[in-house]
């Protein structure tokens, strides 16, 4: 028996990879609802573009799959390359211009660009534009995914609090007293993660994301204002969507967002494009990101782990976009003894082994 907890994008993947794969006794478990957590709170973009070389040959594998099995989903995922585009001051252009040579010899390089350039905007100045990077619809591949497997996979709803067994897996336990039995565990549980393997390096930061009034489709590229901190983009129904990095609020917060930070989008929104000038803030909602010291992903097993139990989760703000390519994978390691390259990469040891895979674009 596999037991996958967390029903999020990365359970959901791995569970609809094992089903395609045939594999049998499949269970998810489930603390709320299927894409309660960060899977249906991100904003829904794809990026080639890291800091690490690791996290970029990742990400040309990851979308690349994405782009292939996206063809396949029942629901139309509206993937579409839009590109991302970086406001640039003076102190960052050297920063980019090594960065740039990363990106142009994996064969994604963007481009230095005059600001003006892109008649939605209100600055003056350097950008780099990344045409490569786009934008999909987050809900569409989750649901995809639970509706292939509904009928084969049983779902449970618990809040698992420990795996037990010590040499090898033996099941699980939950909150409310209950004894799960199963050889291999799996836990995608996001930011919760780290509650039910205690020593995993993951914990939330709280993020808001805020939708204004519509307007006439101009923002097609994730536009990031690297002074700022902020990014902002256009819905195929013309809201604008983004956020502001104020400041970095730690801890299994609320899901709320605040005033002050809708406000201070807002006007970074009303000062960045052109015909905003009078837009109002429709919603808001907050989420997690689940960070790690190196704030790349983790996936796999650890040495020092009993048999049979497994990660993947830590994606630090990427993860929606990569877990079509992580369940993949990890179906294959879990199935066949598969196991990708990118399993020593991404390793839970390597914070104890010190290969960290230091990632700085955190967006």
């Amino acid at each position: 028996m596999i037991l996958i907890v967390g029903g999020g994008s990365h359970g959901l993947s791995l569970a609809y990879h094992l089903h395609k794969m045939g594999v049998k006794d499949v269970v998810i478990i489930e603390k709320k609802r299927i894409g309660y957590g960060s899977s249906s709170r991100n904003a829904g973009r794809f990026r080639y573009h890291f800091y690490s070389k690791e996290n970029v040959e990742f990400a040309l594998k990851a979308i690349r799959y994405l782009e292939s099995t996206a063809k396949e989903l029942r629901y139309n995922a509206l993937l579409y390359r839009s590109g991302y585009l970086w406001i640039l001051s003076e102190r960052h252009l050297d920063y980019f211009k090594k960065l740039h040579s990363l990106w142009a010899s994996l064969g994604v390089g963007g481009k230095f660009v005059e600001c003006r350039e892109f008649d939605f905007l209100k600055a003056e100045g350097n950008c780099y534009f990344a045409p490569q990077d786009g934008a999909f619809h987050h809900d569409y591949i989750l649901y995809s995914y639970f509706e292939e497997i509904r009928r084969d996979v049983k779902v449970i709803y618990g809040e698992v609090k420990g795996v037990v067994g010590e040499g090898k897996v033996k099941g699980v336990t939950t909150s409310d007293g209950r004894f799960i039995e199963g050889d291999k565990v799996v836990v995608t549980a996001g930011a919760w993660s780290s509650q039910i393997i205690p020593d995993l390096p993951i914990y939330p930061e709280r993020k808001q994301i805020f939708i204004t009034e519509d307007l006439k489709y101009k923002v097609k590229p994730l536009v990031i204002d690297v002074d700022k901190g902020a990014y902002l983009s256009q819905t195929l129904k013309g809201e604008i969507i983004g956020g502001v990095e104020s400041t970095i609020e730690r801890g299994y917060l609320p899901f709320t967002v605040s005033l002050e930070e809708a406000i201070k989008f807002l006007r970074i929104v009303r000062g960045l494009v052109r015909g905003a000038e009078g837009i109002g803030i429709m919603r808001g909602w907050s989420g997690y990101y689940e960070m790690t010291p190196d704030h790349s992903h983790i996936m796999g097993f650890s040495e020092n782990w009993p048999e049979g139990l497994y990660v993947d989760a830590g994606y630090s703000g990427h993860g929606m976009m990569f877990s079509p390519f992580s369940g993949k994978l990890m179906a294959e390691l879990i199935a066949d003894g598969k196991r990708n390259k990118f399993f020593d990469v991404f390793s839970p040891d390597r914070f104890q082994k010190n290969r960290l895979v230091k990632e700085e674009m955190v967006i």
